[in-house]
């Protein structure tokens, strides 16, 4: 079939200022064949409203609380029938090719599990939506000290993003994923895991999918924009590192903190952290007296780490046994 079904799914919270573009930008694909499913998380705003009025040709599935990004998209398979998924974001802008290249991706080659696009900024300082030529993120690369960032994040677009390759992982906010793959990923009956609620969900599904030998790829002739609610500059030193801090909430950096470690703990190798134990943890030191420096509130998230460490352990030893890599395959993409 060469223009197989594509459902788009999104999840969204009190979206009324970005819900009119990114569903206008849904509405303005030129590939034909998909569907949409909104799966409102309680909202309190308009949301809901608008969709009815001026979308009523999406498929509303209105919810009375507050399940959270994964538990959300998880829902929303039960009402999807497409052979791809698109896990959207209410920030974010498609551009009217972006099903079409996803498309084209995936059937190139079966193991691709997800597609990452070229994410721009956008900003909605003004009175008109502003697109911009700034990344936002051409998807994750990780460190040996299992630093994770977004790759080109902050850095004017001159074409030095324009390669397609296999990266090590997706940026969340607008997956294109084989819903195969997505299936595949069930550990404890989830594919999204709930004990992380919301944050840092994107590279605990990503690094799981890897783990189970699905790839994941970087098209940039697919192109979207982010409106990231947090940080928007790249960092060039430890002073900017903490202004950036400053523009995080604290509760997504206190879920930063645990998720974060919690991910680590579901996905690494014990043979790699051991020939990584230096950058490692010369990193998590740091990082520590940072901590303690700067934001000491932040170990308050301790007691609810532990709290859920039992479950994530059941969860590590499920996927140990379904990984298809070797330590030395997953290593090889721990950067310098």
């Amino acid at each position: 079939m060469n223009n197989p079904l594509v459902t788009i799914n999104l999840v969204v919270r009190n979206g009324e200022k970005y819900i009119r573009s990114c569903l206008d930008s849904v509405r303005q694909q030129n590939y034909e064949n998909y569907e949409v499913n909104i799966f409102d998380n309680a909202s309190t705003d308009k949301t809901r409203e608008i969709v009815k009025a001026q979308y009523p040709e999406f498929n509303l599935i209105e919810w009375k609380e507050n399940l959270g990004l994964g538990k959300g998209q998880e829902r929303c398979l039960e009402f999807s029938r497409g052979e791809f998924i698109v896990a959207l974001c209410v920030d974010i802008i498609l551009d009217k090719a972006f099903v079409r290249y996803g498309v084209e991706t995936m059937l190139r080659d079966e193991k691709i599990g997800a597609v990452q696009s070229k994410m721009y900024r956008f900003n909605t300082d003004k009175t008109e939506i502003e697109k911009t030529d700034f990344i936002d993120s051409c998807g994750f690369k990780i460190f040996r000290s299992r630093r994770l960032i977004n790759i080109g994040h902050g850095q004017q677009d001159i074409g030095q993003f324009n390669q397609e390759k296999e990266i090590f992982s997706f940026e969340g906010a607008a997956p294109f994923f084989r819903k195969k793959a997505m299936e595949s990923s069930r550990i404890m009956g989830e594919i999204y895991d709930t004990d992380l609620f919301w944050y840092a969900t994107d590279i605990d599904l990503g690094w799981k999918m890897r783990l189970l030998g699905w790839k994941s790829w970087y098209n940039p002739k697919m192109i979207s924009w982010h409106d990231r609610p947090t940080t928007k500059t790249l960092k060039k030193n430890n002073f900017d590192f903490i202004k950036s801090r400053k523009e995080i909430s604290k509760q997504r950096r206190r879920l930063s903190f645990r998720n974060y470690h919690l991910v680590l703990i579901k996905y690494d190798f014990s043979k790699n952290v051991i020939k990584d134990f230096i950058p490692f943890i010369k990193r998590e030191l740091m990082l520590f007296v940072y901590y303690v420096m700067w934001e000491p509130w932040i170990f308050a998230e301790v007691p609810a780490f532990f709290k859920k460490l039992s479950r994530i352990l059941k969860k590590r030893k499920q996927i140990m046994k379904l990984t298809q890599l070797k330590p030395e395959e997953i290593r090889w993409w721990f950067l310098e």
